[in-house]
């Protein structure tokens, strides 16, 4: 049976359904049910979701938020490296269907094509709802996916009425793979919490900057930066591999590794003595920004990414940025030569030349593009974006 549609935008219900979900996006509901006059409402996981994270929620949320928990998963193939498509996870939530039916939303959002898809679109099929898939991933990042995989994910996007997406790699992927041809696709819906650090980085004196810059014994060239894991998948070994022939043209200049992860150990014991090189572990994120004051660049080799938070977080605290072509938010977040740099990590060469340009470069101007580029991708104007989409997709019956 038919069932009635909600076609007033002032009372649309908006659900998302999401397992896991970092910090940064908290800012984005809380707009989302400011946006919705308090009709938004989001269902997690517990169990992929941290203690802080679940805290941020209910704070911002209340009894906008539902909790699941118990899920079963089976993972097949390897479960230790962090590449997408390197093992196949069987996931089944009990009691979803029941959590989103309960909330009665006239639009559902899904976090991409995952195991959670299924019960959104079996919710939204039976019902007459809309349906927003949210995704992040690029051609590159799927470029190992199996058929069967695309093949399912080709069948949940039939019925999708929308997608929201962090940029246009993504976009191509989803025309190219999937086949989304005539519904709307938009960018933007990525973003990085950024007011706090870039605050903390602002107030961060000359003299304390001086203090730890001594501390860490710096050199008085440029100082680099990177932050992320020390995992393969960063690219952190083969910046290292370039570092030690940068140095050799600009022996003054430094790179501060921040990160914790399995490589740790590997690269103290094969870069600790390099020249400009500080390894510095975890470092609290309460005491970040100071690193982000004392350095002039940042610089993130990944081999694989599908936004790079760290990346619009630099940005957004008025840094110069070099980033790898195989971050799916590199076309938007970097003007080539305006703030920074792209470079090809697997290409030595191209990293040296990344290193370089930022010797001859107006950091002062990149550093103030860089603030610019970045206050287009803010969690109000991500919220915003998907709220829209949201209400226009409603309109069409």
């Amino acid at each position: 049976m038919k069932e009635n549609i909600n076609t007033d935008n002032s009372t649309q219900r908006i659900l998302w359904v999401i397992p896991g979900t970092g910090i940064y996006r908290v800012p984005v509901y809380s707009y989302l049910n400011q946006y919705s006059k308090g009709k938004f409402h989001l269902i997690c996981l517990r169990e992929d979701t941290s203690d802080l994270v679940r805290k941020k929620l209910k704070n911002q949320l209340k009894e906008n938020l539902t909790i699941l928990t118990g899920e079963k998963r089976l993972t097949i193939g390897n479960d230790k490296t962090t590449f997408a498509n390197s093992n196949f996870v069987l996931k089944w939530q009990p009691g979803l269907y029941r959590a989103i039916k309960r909330q009665n939303p006239d639009i559902v959002i899904v976090e991409g094509f995952g195991s959670w898809a299924p019960m959104a679109v079996l919710y939204s099929f039976l019902h007459r709802k809309k349906l927003c898939i949210f995704y992040e991933r690029t051609a590159y990042i799927e470029r190992k996916a199996p058929w069967i995989l695309t093949m399912y994910r080709k069948f949940i996007g039939r019925f999708a009425n929308a997608y929201l997406v962090n940029g246009i790699l993504t976009e191509e992927y989803l025309h190219k793979y999937i086949g989304v041809k005539q519904k709307p696709i938009t960018k933007g819906c990525m973003c990085a919490d950024s007011y706090e650090l870039a605050k903390d980085v602002a107030s961060f004196g000359d003299e304390a900057k001086r203090q730890l810059s001594a501390h860490l014994a710096l050199n008085d060239g440029l100082t680099y930066l990177f932050v992320g894991q020390l995992v393969e998948r960063k690219g952190i070994s083969q910046l290292l591999q370039a570092w030690q022939k940068h140095i050799q043209q600009h022996p003054a200049d430094n790179l501060l590794i921040i990160g914790k992860g399995y490589l740790y150990d590997e690269l103290m014991a094969n870069y600790g003595q390099t020249p400009g090189v500080h390894i510095l572990g975890g470092i609290s994120y309460a005491d970040i920004y100071k690193y982000y004051a004392i350095s002039d660049i940042f610089f993130m080799p990944t081999l694989e990414d599908n936004w790079c938070l760290v990346l619009p977080e630099a940005m957004a605290c008025g840094k110069p940025v070099a980033c790898s072509i195989y971050n799916g938010g590199t076309c938007e977040l970097i003007h080539d030569g305006e703030n920074g740099y792209s470079f090809d990590p697997y290409q030595q060469q191209s990293i040296l030349d990344a290193l370089d340009h930022f010797h001859t470069a107006n950091l002062v101007a990149m550093g103030e593009k860089s603030v610019e580029i970045e206050s287009h991708f803010t969690p109000d104007k991500a919220a915003r974006r998907i709220y829209d989409t949201c209400m226009d997709i409603c309109k069409n019956k």
